[in-house]
Order: C-alpha cells, then sequence, then structure tokens
C-alpha cells in the first residue's frame, strides 16, 4: 500500500476478505507498506492460507494526524490475485 499523501498514517489496518488483518504503527507521507501475505491473521490466531483462500477483497483504514480516518478499498476486477495485479486467470 502506498500512501501518496503529504501526512503520515497511524493506526494503520489492513483486511484481507473482511476476516484477515495485519497492523502497523504507520506509513510515512509518501511511504510504503509491503504485507506479504502470510503476515495477515484472523481473530482467532489463523493465518491466511493464499494456497487455499482466493483474495476477494483488500481494506486499509488508519489516521491522519488530525483524526480524520482514511480508508482505501482494493476494487478487484478479475477474481483472486489476477484482478489485483492484472495478471492471468
Amino acid at each position: 500500500m502506498l500512501n501518496t499523501s503529504k501526512v503520515e498514517w497511524t493506526n494503520v489496518e489492513i483486511w484481507l476478505n473482511r476476516y484477515f488483518q495485519a497492523r502497523v504503527p504507520s506509513i510515512p507521507a509518501g511511504g510504503r507498506l509491503d504485507a506479504p501475505l502470510d503476515r495477515f491473521m484472523s481473530g482467532y490466531g489463523q493465518p491466511f492460507d493464499y494456497r487455499r483462500i482466493q483474495v476477494t477483497e483488500l481494506t486499509l483504514t488508519a489516521k491522519r494526524p488530525d483524526g480524520t480516518p482514511v480508508e482505501l478499498k482494493m476494487q478487484f476486477q478479475k477474481p483472486g490475485l489476477a484482478g489485483a495485479l492484472g495478471g492471468k486467470e
């Protein structure tokens, strides 16, 4: 995920399929966050198994310094990673 704004985002949560999440304290202005799929965990401690589970939705939530929320949703044109990365199905 890329923070193209001029302010830092804090309390960053990335949700995969609304069930698995990864958290980081912040993404600096102009910064980038790389989050490998095996880093995502469910609330019950189950890791995301990219070999068995299809990626259908990706959402980032965070806060700007003034407290206003940030929410970014990745729209998939095709199912799974092919839709996110433009690959073949």
